[in-house]
């Protein structure tokens, strides 16, 4: 005899729906004039599921209006999602209600007593468990597959329900995916309160599957610590994603823990909720973090980037910081640490940080970047072999900032003594550890007969800074700002030296910023707070980046505020 599913009604996966029968469920017999007589037990068990966050549905062979009117009379229609009553074959009517609600057969429980319809049934949706008597339910209600999440306001039931009327309102309305998408009114917040939201974050890892592109599960207090300690470690970033439509509010559907180092740029974790599947949202969040890399655990429900173009979500954000740095084109020059930053800005800012280039770490905080002329760094022979900038990095940083609202530059690192000059006439500031990896590989003895170091003072370094401050202060249009990170001076007390020379640097472009009018400064050691500085003295937490962010934004704010008013007496002029 074939091993039907539904002969062991044995639970592999999480249940996220049950769908049932109505006759001989919700009442005895079935439905007539005279009547229904009520089941209650399986009413409750409704119920119970639902304050789980474990959703129903109705797959039932009766007369449409009768049927819904005595669930209506039993008090728990509004418990159903979807409910299919017709006189349809019952394995598509459940096909459709799981591909409606975006979730997989794996997931969900059959509820019938006649063995021709669960048969017809398992075999429409493969994996699916199929149950002949609530009494097998009511008995696997103590599985852990059946626990689902804490609910007791039925938020995941309500958030469903939404879900089920769009679809609804898509088959009414037809015409393309797309289209209907536009007419959503989809808005998204990224927050960045992440430990607020741990466990809504750890359920979201576990429980999901279809949009867990990384599935890294968090499923021991082991990997719980791991995971809030990665969140407070420098390089780390993360937040929830927020979505809500003209239908309703979906709530945190998604989370999202990148690492920037330098040498890379990955995502950790990128997980979203099936409940906002095929709306477009993981693209957006992929290309607001400027795609980085990501190691996709399958199977997945689609690949990340499924459209064209995701031009139908808009920026809800209710921190007024964010939404401000996502109005602007940002530009932000320097090391890993500014990529911290940016996760803050627009999706259409420009970053010029590290880079990886041929298995060496390509560092953009170079002044030659800026100062030398891109034909000639195109035309040399030398430049395609050495992690340094090349001409196409050249020409988009002088678009960028020719096109920017703001360009943050963190410059210090130009302080650094590592400068060399190639045959070729240039000169290029190469990362130490690039230097020391070029030395230990087949390219060692090509690089030191090609490349010569360049010896120099602070003083000369300094002149170099002002030249790349003053041509910046030539690219950018009117109304745009430029502002320089001055360079934290806290936790150095082991190393006086490096203490004075930030102090010096500091100075110097304290005085720059008198020189040139559009260029400003921020104190990093004035707007953020030292408990989020690690004791190297050159990076933070992310606290300590969303603060610079709110500093960044009262920049923007005041150079808006200073060009409109000028922009009004040069019209009345």
């Amino acid at each position: 005899m074939p091993d039907h599913s539904f002969a062991k009604p044995l639970l592999k996966n999480a249940v996220k729906l049950v769908v049932w029968d109505l006759d001989e469920t919700f009442w005895n017999g079935t439905l007539s004039e005279e009547g229904i007589t009520p089941i209650a037990e399986n009413v409750e068990m409704v119920k119970q599921l639902a304050r789980r966050g474990i959703i129903s549905s109705v797959c039932s062979k009766n007369e449409p209006d009768r049927a819904l009117a005595a669930l209506r009379e039993l008090d728990v229609l509004d418990y159903f999602v979807l409910p299919s009553v017709s006189f349809q074959p019952k394995g598509k009517s459940i096909a459709g209600i799981v591909s409606a609600l975006q979730l997989r057969p794996d997931n969900v429980v059959f509820i019938d007593d006649n063995p021709s319809v669960l048969a017809e049934a398992g075999y429409c949706c493969p994996g699916m468990v199929c149950l002949e008597s609530p009494h097998q339910l009511a008995a696997l209600m103590d599985s852990p597959f059946l626990q689902g999440a804490h609910d007791s306001e039925l938020t995941r039931l309500q958030q469903y329900r939404l879900l089920a009327e769009k679809q609804n309102l898509k088959q009414t309305e037809g015409g393309s995916d797309e289209r209907f998408l536009r007419a959503s009114e989809i808005r998204i917040e990224i927050d960045f309160a992440v430990e607020e939201n741990i466990e809504r974050i750890v359920e979201l890892i576990n429980r999901s599957n279809q949009l867990n592109y990384t599935k890294r599960r968090i499923e021991t207090e082991e990997a719980r610590r791991r995971l809030l300690a990665d969140l407070r470690a420098f390089g780390f970033n993360a937040g929830v994603v927020r979505v809500w439509d003209k239908f309703g509010d979906y709530g945190i559907v998604g989370f999202f823990m990148t690492l920037a180092t330098l040498r890379e740029y990955r995502l950790e974790h990128f997980v979203f909720s099936c409940r906002i599947m095929n709306m477009g949202v993981e693209q957006y969040v992929y290309e607001y973090l400027n795609r980085p890399s990501i190691e996709i655990v399958g199977p997945v429900a689609n690949a990340i980037e499924t459209f064209a173009s995701v031009d139908w979500i808009k920026d809800g954000s209710r921190s007024a910081v964010i939404s401000t740095l996502r109005r602007y084109k940002l530009v932000v020059v320097g090391g890993c640490d500014m990529l911290q930053l940016s996760t803050y800005c627009s999706a259409d800012s420009s970053e010029f940080t590290n880079r990886q280039q041929n298995g060496f770490m390509k560092r953009l905080d170079d002044p030659f970047l800026i100062l030398d002329d891109p034909e000639r760094v195109r035309k040399s022979e030398l430049r395609p072999y050495i992690p340094a900038f090349n001409a196409d990095d050249m020409l988009a940083l002088k678009h960028a900032a020719q096109e920017g609202d703001l360009i943050v530059l963190s410059l210090y690192r130009m302080m650094e003594v590592n400068y060399f000059r190639g045959t070729d006439g240039l000169t290029v500031r190469l990362d130490e550890d690039a230097v020391r990896d070029i030395l230990k590989s087949e390219l060692a003895l090509w690089f030191v007969r090609n490349f010569n170091f360049v010896p120099s003072s602070n003083e000369e370094r300094h002149e170099i800074i002002r030249m790349v401050l003053h041509t910046l202060s030539s690219w950018i249009k009117p109304g745009a700002k430029i502002v320089v990170l001055l360079e934290n001076t806290r936790k150095l007390e082991s190393n006086p030296d490096e203490k004075a020379l930030r102090q010096r640097y500091n100075a110097f472009i304290v005085d720059m910023c008198k020189a040139l009018d559009n260029l400003t400064y921020i104190d990093v050691n004035a707007v953020t707070g030292i408990e989020w500085l690690f004791d190297d003295g050159f990076h933070m937490r992310r606290e300590g980046y969303y603060e610079l962010a709110q500093a960044v934004t009262g920049v923007l704010d005041e150079s808006r505020q200073e060009y409109q008013p000028a922009m009004a007496l040069a019209s009345v002029g």
